[in-house]
């Protein structure tokens, strides 16, 4: 197995994570999401991105191409564009109001590090997916 770098892992939980108006925050509970969750009767949601695969930069337009694969593979999901924003970096994410299990496998064929997950009344969490 890989193993996350340190500075990644920094990254990850200063990240500032945007769905809509509502500020996602790792470690902290989201009353503007809770909201959400209850009016899509979501258990869960998830932000995702197909966007620099194990935190490698890529090229933009590789990028764009990969999201919208993700998009199409995600299609039959309740989703909602999202951002990722740490200083001057930014990616795009989807919000997906749906059961993490499913959207952890896209993750994982899109060589994703990990996924935020998120629960009603709970803190944001990181999902790794690699140790």
């Amino acid at each position: 197995m890989r193993m996350i770098p340190p500075r990644t892992l920094i990254a990850y939980r200063r990240t500032r994570y945007q769905a809509g108006n509502i500020d996602i925050r790792i470690g902290r509970r989201s009353l503007a999401m809770d909201v959400m969750l209850t009016t899509y009767r979501a258990r869960e949601a998830v932000m995702i991105t197909a966007n620099n695969p194990m935190s490698r930069r890529m090229p933009l337009r590789w990028n764009q191409r990969m999201q919208a694969r993700l998009v199409q593979a995600l299609k039959r999901y309740a989703t909602l564009p999202a951002m990722g924003t740490l200083r001057r970096w930014s990616e795009a994410h989807l919000l997906v109001l749906h059961d993490v299990r499913p959207i952890r496998k896209l993750a994982r064929r899109f060589r994703q590090n990990c996924i935020v997950v998120l629960r009603p009344r709970q803190p944001a969490r990181l999902h790794f997916l690699v140790t």
